[in-house]
């Protein structure tokens, strides 16, 4: 009789651990099912990882054991250890974490982490779901650039710039350097389109926007953001700028236009523009008054011959007349 009650108690284990082995197959297989990656953790690595977590980090299922999570992360990893911490004690963050992971091919990929704790007695065990989301950043992020450039030229649009503009003024002025406001308008742009047609005034905005983005891309002294903020008038904004480093900007700009050939359909020409400058004073009440002064800075320019650079700037005109160039202060 007891032979019998050894043996069967023999089978009942048997099926008890076949049943957890099947339960254990049977969850893999659910949680490979996920449409989010999912990360078993420990703090010193990972002990298990789904297929959707695999094919995120671009590693071999059966190779991501052992690895640590934030030896992926390219980016936010001072925030990713956080929200780990936090959940290895127990604790849920209130915001998930969104972060670049540099796979093992190289590929980044935009994740956003969750991080829970899991009730293991023992080696505290957290689980880290893992959303996809590059597309989705992707997608905003082109929304974002339609928003805030203008679709012809590829430069900022007025309603970005001004926004930059006012959120500049509300700064102070860093130590070493001013803000400073240029306005750019194309001389006899009507008589550009009356002559070549307007498919050509739109190459002209495009040639000058190139000529303009490319010398702002090789200047490091300041920050600047370059707008369209009418038909044929643009707008530099400068941040932290020394005055002579405003006008030798505007000059080269001036110049660089003056000197590119315009390609359309109906022929090649040249345009040159006329600029206003404005450094923002200790007395300017708002953005809008620095923009104002360059504006007539501006029409001064227009005023005095076109293809000019014009502008209220004291600091300027010693360096301005020491160089023979086309600007007027």
């Amino acid at each position: 009789m007891f032979l019998d009650e050894d043996h069967e108690a023999l089978e009942a284990a048997a099926l008890t651990k076949q049943t957890l082995v099947d339960t254990q197959e049977r969850m893999g297989m659910m949680l490979d099912l996920m449409p989010m990656g999912l990360l078993i953790h420990t703090r010193q690595g990972i002990i298990f990882g789904n297929q959707e977590a695999a094919r995120l980090l671009q590693v071999p299922q059966n190779e991501v054991v052992g690895k640590h999570f934030l030896d992926f992360l390219s980016t936010h990893a001072e925030e990713a250890t956080k929200q780990m911490e936090e959940a290895f004690n127990g604790r849920i963050s209130v915001e998930p974490t969104e972060a670049e992971v540099r796979t093992a091919t190289g590929r980044v990929r935009t994740i956003k982490l969750i991080a829970g704790a899991l009730p293991w007695e023992g080696n505290p065990v957290v689980q880290l779901l893992l959303q996809d989301i590059t597309d989705l950043r992707a997608i905003q992020d082109r929304l974002h650039l339609l928003a805030v450039t203008d679709e012809l030229t590829g430069a900022f649009n007025r309603r970005h710039a001004f926004n930059i503009g006012h959120a500049m003024f509300r700064e102070k002025n860093p130590v070493d350097g001013q803000a400073a406001v240029a306005i750019l308008d194309v001389d006899h742009f009507k008589r550009v389109n009356d002559t070549y047609g307007h498919s050509a005034g739109d190459a002209a905005l495009k040639a000058l926007t190139q000529s303009v983005q490319e010398i702002i891309a090789l200047v490091t002294s300041c920050e600047m953001t370059f707008a369209r903020v009418g038909g044929e008038e643009f707008m530099i904004l400068f941040s932290g700028a020394k005055p002579e480093a405003v006008f030798d900007v505007c000059e080269r700009i001036r110049h660089a236009i003056e000197q590119r050939p315009v390609l359309s359909t109906a022929g090649t020409f040249r345009i040159t523009v006329s600029i206003g400058v404005a450094l923002r004073m200790e007395t300017d009440a708002s953005f809008d008054v620095v923009y104002s002064n360059a504006d007539k800075a501006l029409y001064e320019a227009k005023s005095s011959g076109r293809n000019l650079v014009c502008g209220a700037m004291p600091e300027l005109r010693s360096f301005a007349n020491s160089r023979e160039t086309g600007v007027r202060m």
